[in-house]
C-alpha cells in the first residue's frame, strides 16, 4: 500500500471547491475532480471514500473559516454582550459575502449524518464557539438561558433562514439588497430574549 501523498489533499479540495463554485454537488462526478487535477479517479479514491465524504470535508474546512471569524469577531467589544453580537454578525456577514458557498455549506452538501458522532460534532464547530460565548454571559450575570445549546441552535438555524430567505430572494423584495436590515431585526429579537436590558 502506497504512502499518501500530504500535498494532493490540499489541490484535491481546491479544484473541487472550484467546481463546487460553478456546479451544484449533482452535477460532478469524481473523474470531474479527477480531470481537474490533472490525476486518476482512482488517485481521489485512495484519499476520499466517495464525493459526498470529500464535500463534507471541504465543508467542514469552511467552518473552520468560519469560526475563526466568529472568535475574532467576539474578542472586540467592551462587553459580554457587545463581543455575542460582533460574533453574530460575523457569521451573518461571512455568508452574505460568500453566498454560493455559504448555500453549499449550510444546505447544499449532503449532511455527514452516517459519520462518527465525534466527527458530527466538528460540524457544529461555530454553534459551539456561540454556545461559550453564552454561558460566559450567563456567568456575568448578562444573559440568562435554561439550555445554552438550544438557543444557540435555535438562533444559528434561525439566523440561517434569513440569510437564506434574501440570498434566494424569497424574503420580501425591499430585503433584497438590504438585506441587514432583515437579518439585524431577527438578531435583535434574539439578544432581546437572551440578554439583560
Amino acid at each position: 500500500m502506497r504512502n499518501p501523498n500530504p500535498n494532493i489533499m490540499p489541490l484535491i479540495k481546491q479544484r473541487t471547491l472550484e467546481l463546487l463554485m460553478e456546479k451544484n454537488p449533482e452535477q460532478i462526478g469524481m473523474r470531474d475532480i479527477a480531470q481537474s487535477c490533472g490525476i486518476t479517479a482512482t488517485s481521489i479514491y485512495h484519499y476520499y471514500k466517495d464525493k459526498d465524504k470529500l464535500f463534507q470535508a471541504i465543508s467542514l474546512d469552511c467552518l473552520y473559516e468560519l469560526n475563526e471569524k466568529i472568535k475574532a469577531a467576539s474578542q472586540k467589544g467592551d462587553s459580554i454582550k457587545a463581543q455575542t453580537q460582533n460574533a453574530i454578525s460575523a457569521f451573518r456577514d461571512w455568508c452574505f459575502e460568500n453566498p454560493r458557498l455559504s448555500l453549499l455549506v449550510m444546505e447544499g452538501i449532503k449532511s455527514a449524518d452516517d459519520a462518527s458522532p465525534e466527527l458530527i460534532e466538528e460540524y457544529y464547530v461555530c454553534n459551539r464557539t456561540g454556545e461559550e460565548l453564552l454561558k460566559k454571559a450567563i456567568a456575568q450575570g448578562m444573559a440568562h438561558s435554561e439550555n445554552p445549546r438550544l438557543d444557540v441552535g435555535i438562533l444559528v438555524s434561525g439566523l440561517w433562514g434569513c440569510i437564506e430567505s434574501v440570498l434566494l430572494k424569497k424574503s420580501d423584495v425591499e430585503y433584497w439588497e438590504n438585506n441587514r436590515t432583515f437579518t439585524d431585526r431577527f438578531i435583535s429579537l434574539w439578544m432581546d430574549s437572551i440578554f439583560e436590558k
